[in-house]
Formats: structure tokens, sequence, C-alpha cells
């Protein structure tokens, strides 16, 4: 086989390895949410915000912080947050001191939100996810999505490995 014809094997095994990267994504995402929606009334958006924030313990996230770490836009972050705050899932304040600053914290009613979610979401995750990969499997496909991260400038302890981060990380 010529490295012409080689080339181009590889570009179209590039091109579909994406596109089932992509589907493999939108399935998964969208097994989750309907879950999610379903048995806790939450978005995967909003279940990720309550998910962090309960990681990031007593201390309160600010608003930037949850848009970067949910690679999100900050108006669309807000909406999330404002549909989080009318439930009473999360409250926001902002400092007297740092007017552009809006902290984000937990609720009791939004950690026991949470605690119904996370079991949903854990059991869609299994059933979904988990029960097709090995553990290897698993760490394999986590090393090659952190490589791709990585190389993309787009690796960050915080918003790739939360609860591991520690809370100064971005």
């Amino acid at each position: 086989m010529s490295a012409v014809k080689i080339k181009a094997a590889e570009r179209q095994e590039q091109v579909q390895a994406w596109i089932n990267l992509q589907q493999a994504n939108r399935v998964l995402e969208g097994l989750l949410e309907h879950r999610l929606r379903a048995n806790a009334d939450l978005s995967l958006a909003e279940y990720e915000v309550l998910f962090r924030l309960h990681l990031a313990a007593d201390r309160p996230l600010q608003m930037s912080e949850i848009a970067t770490q949910l690679i999100n836009s900050p108006s669309g972050t807000t909406r999330i947050a404002d549909r989080l705050e009318n439930d009473g899932f999360i409250t926001r304040a902002t400092p007297r001191d740092n007017r552009r600053v809006v902290r984000v914290t937990l609720t009791e009613r939004g950690r026991r939100a949470l605690e119904k979610a996370d079991e949903v979401f854990r059991g869609a995750l299994q059933e979904s996810f988990a029960a097709h990969l090995s553990a290897s499997d698993i760490a394999e496909l986590r090393r090659l999505m952190r490589k791709l991260l990585e190389g993309n400038g787009a690796w960050s302890e915080a918003r790739c490995s939360p609860g591991t981060a520690s809370p100064t990380a971005s």
C-alpha cells in the first residue's frame, strides 16, 4: 500500500474515531439527562453544578469558577444558577468589597436534592457506561481523554478531576 493511501486511511480512521467519540458522548449525555430529569427533576448541568459545589465542601465557588469548570458561557451558567436558586438548592452572594464576584453555596435543600440525584446518576452511569467497560478500559479511556485535553491546553485538575484538586486550582 502506498504512503498516500495509508495516510488517507489514517485520516478516515481519525474522522471515524472522532465521530464515534461525539456519538458516544451524545448517547450517554442523553441517557443521563433523561434519567436525571425523570427521577430527580434536574438537568445534567444542574446536577454537575450541585456535585461540584458539594465537592468544594464549605468553600463557596465563584460563578466564574463554575462556568470554567463546566466549560460553559457565563450566561449559560447564570441560567443554570437561576433555576437552582429559584428551587432553593443554592444561594448566591456578592461580597461588598468586590461587586464583580458572585459566590455560590450549596444549601441544605440542595444537598438533599443532590443525594437523590447522585443515586440516580450513579445508577444510570453504571448501566450506560461502566457495565460495558472493564476497570482497565475505563483507566485507559481516562488516560486517553487526559492526553487529548492536555494536548489542547484544556486540562485542569479542578475541571477534569473534581474532588482531587486543591481548592485554589482552576
